[in-house]
């Protein structure tokens, strides 16, 4: 279904053009049965006409709410998980590990001039050539010159580089003048309205570059702790993909019987998972649950931080045999992972609510 153009087919001017309405109105002076002897009722051609147009009108109304659908974040989401199965390179991280070899040991210099390099890489696609409205002034804002200099003299970019910059911009913005982070929401909107217009090159090209931005924003992170406020927000419906998973892996059976008091019931559950992606550390969170490997390493560290921080008794790996992780995963490797929660970064946090 989104491979139709929808703004043309919803358009119900695209369905009444031409002469239909000026040809029928021409022979409807006489019912349609003195012109064609199989037709037996008084009906014009003007009647038709009127039918015809009722029924654009109606075809038009419901594909507008067909794509209405598309519109919601979180089916854009669904979609785009089922995209990237297809066309992402699985060799993408050995790529970008690659990259960071060339500078050794990279500052946040070179992390910016790779994110350009990633950004024009994904230019030459030609996936943003639908966007039109773009002005004279904002193409001469671009200062062509600064995005030349953190590129290798050797690299061939596009003849229309300012131009394919300045249309950039409108998706991607620059924090802290180190950081392009992607405006996800006007993407969204953009591949929506021209996904009929867009093919598989497309897609990898727009995969690789937000694959590539979130290893080099993971890194830049680390190195920059305050950087992780601008990489996502809680609107993201990823928000909600880790609390209900969270939510969910708390209110089993375990949890009541290994917490350390009755005051850590489901309601508590529900203020303590809000708060804590609603503070500083909720960004570097919401980073890591971005990639759907690490999501059950994630959750055991979040897990195994609570029980450090004194919410639980018991051993990790007693905790583990009776959590259902819904994966196939065995107990000693979750009871690993919890072990890592005393040495994540959100690790104080927690401990500092619990005793609050």
């Amino acid at each position: 279904m989104l491979a139709l153009d929808y703004a043309k087919l919803c358009n119900k001017n695209y369905w009444l053009r031409g002469k239909k309405k000026g040809d029928m109105m021409a022979f409807s002076y006489k019912p349609l049965k003195d012109y064609l002897e199989i037709w037996n009722s008084d009906e014009t051609s003007w009647d038709l006409y009127q039918l015809y147009e009722s029924n654009v009108c109606e075809l038009a109304d419901n594909l507008k709410k067909v794509k209405s659908t598309f519109d919601k974040p979180e089916l854009y989401e669904k979609l785009m998980q089922q995209m990237k199965e297809q066309y992402v390179d699985p060799d993408i991280e050995y790529e970008y590990e690659q990259m960071k070899e060339a500078y050794v040991e990279p500052s946040m210099n070179d992390f910016l001039k790779m994110q350009v390099k990633a950004c024009v890489d994904f230019l030459k696609s030609g996936m943003l050539n639908h966007v039109l409205s773009i002005s004279n002034e904002e193409i001469e804002e671009v200062d062509e010159a600064k995005v030349l200099k953190t590129l290798d003299p050797h690299y061939e970019t596009p003849d229309n580089l300012k131009e394919l910059w300045a249309k950039l911009k409108k998706f991607i913005e620059l924090k802290e003048n180190v950081m392009l982070v992607p405006r996800r929401d006007l993407i969204r909107k953009h591949v929506l309205k021209h996904f009929h217009e867009l093919n598989g090159d497309h897609f990898s090209a727009l995969f690789r570059l937000e694959k590539l931005l979130t290893l080099m924003h993971q890194d830049m992170v680390k190195m920059k702790p305050e950087l992780a406020q601008y990489l996502t927000t809680n609107k993201s419906p990823n928000v909600f993909g880790i609390v209900n998973s969270l939510t969910r892996l708390m209110q089993q059976d375990w949890f009541n019987d290994y917490r350390t008091d009755k005051q850590y019931n489901a309601a508590w559950i529900e203020k303590f998972l809000g708060n804590l992606m609603r503070s500083e550390w909720g960004h570097v969170i919401l980073l890591e649950w971005e990639n759907a490997r690490k999501r059950p390493k994630l959750k055991c560290k979040i897990i195994g931080a609570i029980k450090d921080a004194g919410i639980l008794k018991s051993d990790y790996q007693t905790i583990a045999e009776k959590m259902d992780m819904g994966n196939n995963l065995p107990a000693e490797t979750h009871a690993n992972y919890m072990g890592y929660g005393k040495a994540q970064p959100y690790f104080e946090w927690i401990c500092d609510y619990v005793k609050a």
